[in-house]
């Protein structure tokens, strides 16, 4: 593990973003790292796209925004957002944890725009990074009961990726103590199926 890591979390407003970058946040302050949290929003409405930086350095705090082509690693809950970032933040030794279901922009929606080939963008994002993992959390998510665990689904999955560093068991503590308890049990069922389907497809 370096000293520091660049890292964007990526996807559409209603998927979790911001507490996925909460919980990543809180297990590097847990394990000793100087975080700095900043959080970039697109359309205000619901499905409008959403980016978490997190940054953590053992030496000292740094700006809250990611500098353009310095990514090192990528979580991204959506194809098409996972594209937009890394055209932005990202370069050869880019790492990518990918949610392999996309979700269409309003834009799409209303018929103004066409979204575009799963397949293209899964071959570009390929191309365009050192290293990528396709999870199928939207369906785990779906199945464990509630798509709200689309991020702790995710957030097992870049534990499991070996990218950040940190134990399991750190990422369990702090799920613990930040979400409500009420759904406590399910997100550590999430998280736990998140690295088994990153383990499966490493």
């Amino acid at each position: 593990m370096t000293d520091s890591k660049d890292t964007i979390i990526t996807g559409v407003g209603g998927q979790g973003n911001v507490l996925a970058a909460k919980l990543l946040a809180s297990a590097a302050l847990a394990d000793g790292y100087e975080v700095s949290v900043g959080d970039v929003y697109g359309l205000s409405q619901r499905g409008g796209s959403v980016a978490s930086h997190v940054r953590w350095n053992r030496k000292r705090l740094q700006p809250p925004l990611v500098r353009k082509n310095s990514l090192d690693l990528l979580l991204a809950f959506e194809p098409l957002e996972a594209l937009r970032v890394l055209s932005q933040y990202g370069n050869d030794k880019t790492v990518i944890v990918v949610n392999n279901f996309p979700v269409e922009p309003v834009g799409v929606q209303s018929g103004r725009f066409v979204y575009p080939d799963v397949q293209k963008i899964f071959t570009l994002l390929e191309k365009s990074s050192r290293k990528i993992w396709w999870v199928p959390a939207t369906e785990t998510a779906k199945n464990i009961g509630n798509i709200q665990f689309l991020n702790t689904v995710m957030l097992g999955a870049l534990c499991a990726s070996g990218q950040v560093g940190f134990a399991a068991e750190l990422f369990e503590e702090v799920i613990l103590k930040t979400v409500s308890s009420r759904y406590a049990s399910l997100n550590i069922e999430a998280f736990r199926q998140g690295r088994q389907l990153c383990l499966q497809n490493g």
